[in-house]
């Protein structure tokens, strides 16, 4: 944890290292039997259909910058953009990531001193909906978030036709129900049934899960498989902490509600 280096090479693959490898495990009836009786046979159901994914992992699907990112790099290298969702996950406003679904951060151009300018606009009651499923939270102006999030696609003219959109809760909740049980068998999948593109933060509350769940349950991977689950970043990945990767721009704006 303390060495970003040997971090970076032991849990990351390089995406185009990553497809390769991908493309020979799964010509590996053997392999696939293996991971599958692993799970139980019990595997999401896109991935039941064997594809090149390009996997993002979040609560909810919202083209934030790192999203955006995402599928830049999954269309770059014909992968199929699969999004598995949490939306029975609790919306809890200390999670940097799942704040960011309630209070939008809309970046700019940069001002004289090379920094972003920014604004903040909060959706969602924090004190109401805190601590309640993502699934069940509404907007100040009474739309579910879920279907606010899923309409700004529409914003970056990106078509969700494109992709492949899955509220996974059901099969988190059949494997573990917490993410220090669950993580382990949520790895598999990305063994022989996709690559997760994810960029782990080694510092803060984030940095923690990293160190706690991360790392125990990539070692308990290898030491099944013999195999590394395929995990690439999504660069730049210079400031890992650094919130523009959250953020929008004006282009949602028109998306927002009256509050």
């Amino acid at each position: 944890m303390s060495d970003r280096k040997l971090f970076n090479e032991t849990v990351y693959t390089p995406l185009t290292e990553a497809i390769q490898i991908l493309e020979e495990r799964q010509k590996d009836s053997k392999l696939r039997e293996k991971i599958e009786e692993l799970l139980d046979n019990n595997i999401p159901e896109p991935l039941r259909k064997i594809d090149k994914y390009g996997i993002s992992g979040k609560q909810l699907a919202t083209p934030n910058l790192d999203t955006r990112w995402f599928i830049k790099l999954v269309k770059q290298f014909n992968l199929k953009a699969l999004f598995l969702e949490y939306l029975e996950d609790k919306f809890i406003s200390k999670n940097e990531f799942k704040h960011s679904l309630g209070q939008l951060i809309i970046h700019k151009d940069f001002n004289k001193k090379g920094e972003y300018q920014e604004e903040k606009v909060t959706i969602v009651d924090f004190n109401t909906y805190d601590g309640r499923k993502i699934k069940d939270v509404v907007t100040k102006w009474g739309e579910p978030l879920v279907d606010f999030h899923r309409k700004l696609f529409e914003a970056y003219s990106l078509n969700k036709k494109d992709f492949v959109f899955y509220d996974e809760s059901s099969w988190l909740e059949e494997n573990g129900k917490t993410a220090n049980n669950y993580y382990k068998r949520d790895l598999l999948l990305y063994v022989y049934h996709g690559i997760l593109f994810e960029n782990f933060n080694l510092t803060g509350d984030s940095g923690k899960f990293t160190r706690e769940i991360l790392l125990p349950a990539f070692a308990h991977v290898e030491q099944l498989t013999g195999l590394k689950p395929l995990i690439t970043p999504i660069p730049p990945m210079d400031i890992e902490d650094d919130l523009h990767w959250l953020s929008f721009d004006d282009k949602i704006k028109p998306y927002i509600g009256k509050i």
